[in-house]
Parts: C-alpha cells; structure tokens; sequence
C-alpha cells in the first residue's frame, strides 16, 4: 500500500509540474468583423468552430463589433439572451474565456444594476431553438452591486446542492488594461472554478463551488442585463471569448489537496522561480483546517541553521501568526522572505493532513511577496475518484452506506457548541445549522435514498398480513433480543447509581426473556382531517384594493396593523393597477416586476400569506408570443424572503410559491425552496385552469418552528386543499415579501385580477392540522405517544426536548428497545429487525435533556388509536416544558406534536390492593402474550387491550407505589425486590419454561 501511494504521489507530481499544454479553441470570437457587425454576425474562428450566436437582437440593440472587439452599448433594462450552440460538456473539463480590453460604469439605478454574464447552462440548443435558457450549470459574472454601486467579479452556480464562490473580487469602475476571466467547469469533478488577470499582474483563482447534480454544460449562455446607455460615455468592450479545452492562464500556483491520504502540497506551477515570500494564508469559510495536521515553513523549512532545513527560506525564520479552523497562517519574521523555485513542491500536511473532511470544498490559499505583490493559487483536489465528498458520506469511502448511518445515528443529538460547520458535519450536522436532529436525519435519508434507490425500502414497512405478522414477531424476538438487552444494560451502565443497592425491577426483569412487542395492525387513510380553527387572525399587512381605479401598487393602501408600501418595480408594473376593487395584472413586457414589502422579521412561530383572486384568464393561441412563448413563460411569484428589507435586485428566498404557465400551455401552482447552497425542499406542481371565474385563495404557510412551509389552495369556496409541505432552511427566515410579475401578460384577453393580499400571523384557512400526542403522566413519570385524530400518521423519526433535564432516560422504554415495527431490510439475509437500520435507532445524544430516535429503513404507522408507551421516561415532579417534534416519512416535514400532562391513578395496580407490588407481576405474567380485549386486571396498563413489554415498563415504573404515594417513584427494599422478583421469577419458570426454550437455544 505504501508503494503504491508513494507512485501515485510521484504522478500527481509530475503532472502538475509538466508543462500546460496549448489550450485549443474549440469556438473562437476575435470580433474582428467589420464594424457595426451585430453579435449572431461575428465569425466564429475556433477549431472545429462552425456555431453561430443566437442572440436576443430586440434587447442587445445597439452592441456591436467596433474596432476589433465587441463594444456593448444597450439602452435598455431587458434581460438580453444570447446562445450559443456546443458539444455537450458531460465529462472531463471546458474553459469559458473571455478578455475585455476595457469598461467604464457610469450611472448607479438601483434595481437595475448592470450585469454581463458567461456561463454554461443545462438546456440543449438545438437547431436554432430554445425553449427556456435559465437552468443556470455554472456561471461567472462582471457586475455591480445592488446595494453599493461596486463592479464585481462572482462566480455563482444554480439548483439545489450547488454553490456560489463565497469571494467576489472589487473592479474599478473603469478599466483601460486587459482584463481575462476563465470559468472551468469539470463535469468529472461537478465542480466550477473562476480565475482571472489583470492586465500584467500575475493570474489568480476566484474560488470554486459545487454544481447543481444533474446539470452539465449543454449551451453557453452570455447576457447582458440593464441598462449600459444611460451615458454616452457608459460601454463594455469585449475583446476576445473562447470555449477551450485548456485554461489559457498558464502563470498559476497550485495548492494540491488529496481528499483520501489529506497530503496538501504547494507547486510552483507558475512557470518561473518566485522570490521573496513573506507570509500565506489558508482560509476556509466552514472552518475545515485541523492545525494538528499542518506542516508549517516554521521549524521545518526556514532557516538552515535551526530547526528547518531551508528548502523554502535559507536565511530567514518564520513564525505562525494564526492557528483555526478558519485560518492557518505564518510570515517571515524579518529579512528578504523566501523563494520557490520553478516547479518546486512545499508539503503543508503532516499525519492526517489539515484539511478536514467534508463536502464543502472552500480552501483557499493566498501567497504574499515583496513589493505587495499577491497570489491566489489555484486549489485542486484529487482521490475518492475526483469527485467531492456527498453529503451524508460520513466514512468517507466514497458512498452513502449503512456504514454511515450508524455513524450518523451515534452523533443524533450530541452537543455540537463550539466547533465548526466541518466538525460539525462529521457528527451528522448536514445542514449545517449547529445540530444533529430530525432537519438532518431527512438530509441523510434523501441522500441514502438517492445513493441506494428511491422508494427502494418502501414496500418493506406495508402492513402484513396477520399470519405473516405473528412470525414477523417472532423473529425479530429470535435475533434482536440479546442485542437489545445488552443496550438495556449500557444505558443503565451510563446512569450514575451506588454500586452497592439491590437491583431495581429495571434491572432485575432486564434479565427476564422479554417478549418483541407486536406489530399494530393499523390502515393507512386516504387524508390528514382538519379541524376548525378557533382563533381570530391578526392582519399585519393587508391590501384590499378597494382603492380609485388606476391606482398603482405602491400607491395602495394598507390597513394592516404595520401598514408598509411597496417597493414597485415601476418600469415593468406601469400597464397594472387597481380597477374595480382588484388589482388588474396586465402587462406588455417580458421583464422581471418584481415588488417588495417589508414586513416584522419571522424568525419563529408561523405565518401566512394570503392571495384571494377574482379570476384571470391566460390566451390559448400559439402563434403569437404575447399569447403564448416557451421561452418567456408568465408567471406569478409570492416569496417569504430572508432579506431586511426586501430591495430590488436582491433576492434571498426562503420559501416561494409560484403560478406560472407551463411549456406545454398549461397553468400549475407549486414551491420552491430548493435553492443554491441551501437545505430547502420544492413543492411538485399542481395544474390549474387556464381560466378562472370563480373565487380562488392562494395561500402560504411559513412555519419557523418546524422550518417547513405549506401551500394550500381553496377554489370557489369548496374547502381549502394541501398542495403539499416542504422544508425551509434553518439559517434563512420571513424578513421580506416579494411580489413578481414575469414575463409578458399583454395576450389577447390576459388578466390576473388579486382581490385582496394579505399577511395573518394565525391561520386564516379556517383549518389546522391534526397532530400526534405525547401524553405525560405527570403522576407515574410514564410517557406514551399516541393517535387521538381521525387521521393516519406515518413517521419515522420524533424528538422529546426538556430544557429543564426533565426527562428519565434510564426509565425510557424506546422503541428501539422494543423492537417496534422492524422490518428485513437489504442485509443479505431474511431475518427480521438483526440488520443496521431495519429497527428504530436510539440517536448518541439522548439523554434527561432529549430523548429522539430514528428508523432509516422503515417507519411506523399511527392510525387512529394507536398508542405506544415510552416507559417511565419523565421525572416525577419534573418542569412541565417538553416539546415534541415528529418526522413524517412521506412528507419529509417535521411537525409540532401535542403533549398533554395528565395524572391518573396507579395504572399498574392490575389486582386493586392499592399498591404496585409483586401480586400485580403475576397478574401481567399470566395475561402476558394476549394481543387484544386484555383489561387492567389482565395486566394492560395502557388501555390498548394487549398485555405485553410496555406494561410491564409501567409495572418496573410502578413498582412499590400505593394510593398514598403516587407521586413520589419509589424504590422498593432490597429484600422486597428481591422477594417479589423471585417469586416472579419462579411462576414464570414453571409456566413459560418450554414458551422460552426455543429463545434460550437461539441467543446461547
């Protein structure tokens, strides 16, 4: 194995201090057409070359070629597209190049800052058509900043689990050098890089990011967005662009880092030898740099005649001047600096390496010389088969396993305070919000899903029929009983208890053969029932439109309680206003409205936003694009943003609902939350009519409690429907509402008439879900979970928080504990509830302050009715404050579950003596086994008509109580304990000896 890193090491040397070959132009536009040549006129000089500009001729009026480059001029605020076809980029890399010989900025308009873009995008040209041009792959952009006026280099990428580059690199307002930026993007890898270079000064690395699964390099799109006319001295002048196979930029560093061995190594891949080094810095945004792995010039390199062997400075030393995991960095301390010859390699990694692993590939490393000359190195990872680290693969081998889950389930819950978004992701954080809970747990389900098969597991939760039910039992009872009661032992182990006490009924049963709770039989029902609200909503904004006719949006009045204006995008709205107690949607344009309200901050609790229609009507012809256009579909956009306050240009979503045109002509409502970098999930779309007379209500629920947003539509006062939940990032709140109009509504007939928009803080539907229950029996300290609505509740997961340590943990009856609807899952063989995830897990980090698990390959399913005790998990005379939280599994929401605190009298006292003692065990072991009809007396303690482990939890919690002392848990006497336990023991033997021989056999 050494040997064989040792060769792989001397090749990755080689390659990187070989020298770069040529790049080839695959397109080529030197622009050197005769003046005035618009853009889909430019010849196209690349090898093969051959494709042509499709280009938005109306918009990008008047850019043309002007002595040898591509001068864009544009009196307007449209988003101008241009395409150009090429050869698919499914594999390998492709570099975009383009060098401007020069730009000026002039005026600053907020809202409609001027941008120029190059990217790639996952639509395929073909034959001259495109249908939608913005499933954005990779991009990299000259722009100016909305809110400061500032011209910026970024680089950005689109679509759920991608990236933007978290650096953005401030340009002059006017530039006269040459200035080149090359966008890579490495379909092997799904990654994107953005490097640049200014005029004479060295080349440098923007940063890279993670393109969105999916997309590839299907087109190259260019933009140019608002207005470059509104001086006559305003232009930028493209001088070449390029689609290579090579990056042009020949002069970088390289910052080489393994992702499997965690060697990091610095090349002089610069083309010459660099002299006077004084000082680098790497730096990770996610903190993913471990000091323990560094090594540093310090002591190691530096000056010959100390501790270092002078490789990189002979006569200087060095000294560390930051150690985090943010930054790891050091400087000469005094003298000339050091040198790096051509193609030298410096090794920064000892051991393990600094780079801590994780999906996020962020590092950077900056280099500083004499006369304050700077250098970004270009940072390649390579190993784990070139590809980044995916979320969930927490052994890093390469793959969402089983292997991961456990490692997963272990960190559930476990106290994350203090390190950093990498640490915190290796104990199961991702998504990256500071914990391990059930936000997380459907992270790593979506990913073990997509990696293993989608559904594969689903018919291994179905409901068995009930001959196949009674041998499910039993062999889950055969293979899961010994580890379970090895588990039962470490928590307890994990409780500090005197060594010296006489056993307690917990511990003294826990060596008793314990039946595996029987499978409930339960049916699945069509629909959550809703039940009515009782509330009266408060009404922070409200726009009734009752205004004159011709009044415009930012001129409407507000009769909420906060009462804000909109933000208007006056340019584009101007044709729409209130007309006969509506507000009339027409509009003649394809630009982007986009209206903004800010509103009270929603960092908790829940809220809605409500749209109530009149009607509209969208045009059914084809042949006109004001009726129908593919590639400029109408939409209506209803945003919660994460921005204060909202401002135009500048959009964050937290959750969006959307009623838009299809490309087929249709019309559907759906959510987007799904964003680039974002834990966020999308709501499928539902088809809506094309035209609509009657009343319809849109509205959309935020929920910043469980981080989840719902859309729910009610059509001609029928009752209001669930569009569907989806989840919401943790990090992003309800600070800003966005109101867009896209794309153009002047087709014969179009309308949208809104009657009223408003936003409640109480649900305004009328109707509120049903939920689960936690039920606390404040008296006997047991909990169960339980089903009291009319609805059907498939879960699998659910959390019990005490801020206050409330919780038992060594009382807790989990229902990994009792085996609770385990199922075979894909471990090779056919034994039920024996493999990794075919059971409930327990998370790591349960304990008196929480008590959660999880099921990855299964669920359980709450009809109506159902109960399942958790034992005595609350601590008598404990604080009152627990939440509850759930995770449905076919949702993918984690829902507000009830908890009710009731006291009761003694539920394990089966013979009425008033005391729980060893009487009332007899009484449990004699019913043991019956399934159903079972009553109190038989030893059902909660009421669910079987007699089974849980009630004897609730005898162990019991044990010792009477009428008098209900309040208080007691412990019995050693010699009571012992006595009853025997005498228990003994009955259970003579009766049950042959019912448990069969178990003994199997487990010896």
């Amino acid at each position: 194995m050494t040997k064989f890193v040792l060769i792989t090491a001397a090749l990755l040397v080689v390659a990187l201090t070989s020298p770069a070959a040529l790049a080839v132009d695959i397109e080529q536009f030197e622009f050197n057409d005769f003046n005035f040549t618009e853009l889909d006129g430019v010849a196209n000089t690349g090898t093969p070359g051959g494709h042509l500009w499709i280009t938005d001729i109306t918009d990008m009026v008047p850019a043309e070629t002007f002595n040898g480059s591509f001068r864009i001029t544009k009196d307007n605020d449209n988003f101008a597209d241009n395409f150009l076809p090429i050869d698919n980029v499914a594999t390998g890399s492709r570099f975009l190049v383009a060098t401007m010989s020069g730009w000026a900025f002039r005026d600053f308009v907020q809202g409609e800052s001027e941008e120029i873009r190059f990217g790639f995008i996952n639509e395929d040209v073909d034959g001259g058509t495109v249908t939608t041009g913005s499933t954005v792959t990779a991009q990299m952009q000259i722009a100016r900043d909305n809110t400061s006026g500032n011209i910026e280099l970024r680089g950005d990428a689109v679509g759920a689990g991608s990236s933007d580059i978290a650096r953005q690199l401030l340009l002059g307002t006017d530039q006269s050098a040459s200035f080149t930026m090359v966008l890579e993007l490495n379909m092997t890898s799904n990654i994107y890089e953005v490097f640049y270079k200014d005029g004479a000064n060295p080349s440098q690395s923007l940063g890279s990011g993670v393109v969105a699964p999916g997309r590839a390099g299907n087109t190259v799109r260019f933009v140019v967005n608002n207005n470059f006319g509104s001086d006559s001295s305003e232009f930028f002048a493209i001088d070449r662009f390029a689609l290579a196979d090579a990056n042009p930029l020949t002069d970088l560093l390289t910052l080489q880092v393994d992702r499997t061995t965690g060697a990091m190594t610095l090349v002089n891949s610069s083309g010459g030898s660099l002299a006077g080094l004084e000082a680098y810095s790497l730096t990770s945004s996610v903190g993913a740099l471990d000091a323990a792995g560094w090594k540093t010039i310090t002591d190691n390199y530096d000056r010959a005649a100390g501790p270092g062997d002078g490789s990189v400075d002979a006569d200087d030393d060095w000294a560390v001047t930051a150690m985090t995991t943010d930054v790891l960095s050091e400087a000469v301390v005094s003298g000339n600096g050091g040198n790096l010859a051509n193609n030298q390699q410096v090794v920064l990694s000892q051991d393990a390496g600094p780079w801590i692993k994780n999906p996020v590939e962020d590092l950077e490393i900056t280099l500083n010389f004499a006369g304050g000359v700077t250098r970004t190195a270009n940072v390649n990872y390579v190993g784990n088969g070139g590809v980044p680290y995916g979320v969930g693969d927490l052994n890093f081998d390469g793959a969402v396993t089983a292997a991961d889950w456990t490692l997963f389930v272990a960190g559930g819950d476990a106290d994350l305070s203090g390190m950093s978004t990498a640490q915190a992701y290796q104990l199961g954080d991702l998504n990256n919000d500071g914990a391990n809970d059930l936000a997380d747990f459907g992270v790593f389900k979506n990913a073990y899903e997509a990696a293993n098969g989608q559904g594969s597991f689903a018919a291994l939760v179905a409901i068995p029929e009930p001959s196949a039910l009674a041998l499910l039992a039993c062999g889950a009872l055969a293979a899961g009983w010994r580890r379970r009661q090895l588990h039962r032992l470490h928590r307890l182990n994990r409780q500090d208890s005197p060594c010296s006490r006489a056993p307690t009924p917990t511990e003294a049963t826990s060596m008793l053969p314990r039946c595996f709770e029987s499978l409930s039989l339960s049916l699945i029902a069509a629909a959550a029932l809703l039940l009515a609200a009782q509330a009266q909503a408060e009404i922070f904004e409200d726009f009734q439109f009752n205004d004159p006719n011709g009044t415009l949006l930012n001129d409407a009045i507000n009769s909420g309680t906060n009462g804000d204006d909109w933000d208007v995008d006056g340019a584009d709205l101007t044709e729409s206003s209130v007309q006969g107690g509506a507000f009339h949607i027409t509009k003649a344009n394809d630009g982007f409205a986009t209206n903004y309200l800010d509103i009270g901050n929603i960092t908790s609790g829940q809220a809605w936003l409500v749209a109530e229609f009149s009607g509209w009507n969208l045009a059914t012809g084809t042949t006109d694009t004001k009726d129908f256009n593919p590639a400029e579909l109408e939409e209506l956009r209803f945003d919660f943003l994460d921005n204060d306050p909202g401002a135009q240009g500048n959009s964050t979503i937290t959750a969006e609902t959307t009623i838009s045109r299809t490309s087929s002509g249709g019309m559907e409502v759906k959510g987007r939350a799904a964003l680039s970098g974002t834990t966020g999930t999308d709501i499928s779309p539902t088809p809506l009519a094309i035209s609509q007379s009657n009343p319809f209500v849109l509205v959309m629920k935020l929920d910043k409690d469980a981080n989840t947003y719902e859309i729910l539509t009610n059509d001609n006062n029928q009752g209001f429907t669930s569009r569907g939940i989806g989840s919401t990032d943790p990090g992003r709140d309800g600070n800003s509402i966005r109101f867009a109009v896209n794309n153009n509504f002047g087709g014969a007939g179009e309308f949208f008439d809104i009657d009223r928009l408003y936003l409640t803080d109480v649900d305004p539907t009328g109707v509120v879900a049903s939920a689960l229950t936690l039920e606390v029996n404040t008296t006997l300290g047991t909990m169960s979970i339980r089903n009291d609505s009319s609805a059907t509740f498939e879960i699998d997961g659910y959390s019990i928080a005490s801020d206050a340590a409330a919780l038992n943990f060594a009382g807790w009856q989990s229902f990994s504990d009792s085996g609770l609807d385990a199922i075979d899952g894909p471990d090779g063989d056919s034994t039920v509830g024996n493999g990794v995830g075919e059971t409930w897990d327990e998370t790591g980090g349960s304990g008196d302050d929480v008590l959660s698990e999880r099921f990855l390959l299964g669920s359980s399913i709450f009809a109506p009715g159902r109960v399942e005790s958790l034992g005595a998990a609350f601590k008598t005379g404990g604080a009152q404050t627990l939440t509850f939280q759930y995770r449905s599994s076919d949702t993918g929401a984690i829902l507000e579950g009830m908890v009710e605190y009731v006291t009761s009298a003694l539920s394990a006292d089966f013979n009425a003596d008033g005391t729980v003692d060893g009487g009332d065990f007899l009484a449990w072991q004699r019913g043991f086994g019956t399934t159903a009809g079972a009553t109190k007396a038989q030893g059902d303690a909660d009421g669910n008509g079987a007699v089974n482990a849980a009630d004897l939890a609730a005898w162990q919690s019991q044990f010792g109580a009477g009428a008098a002392t209900a309040a208080v848990t007691a412990v019995p006497e050693p010699a009571g304990a012992l006595l009853a336990i025997g005498l228990g023991a003994a009955m259970l033997a003579i009766r049950s000896r042959r019912r448990w021989s069969h178990l003994n056999e199997a487990i010896s």
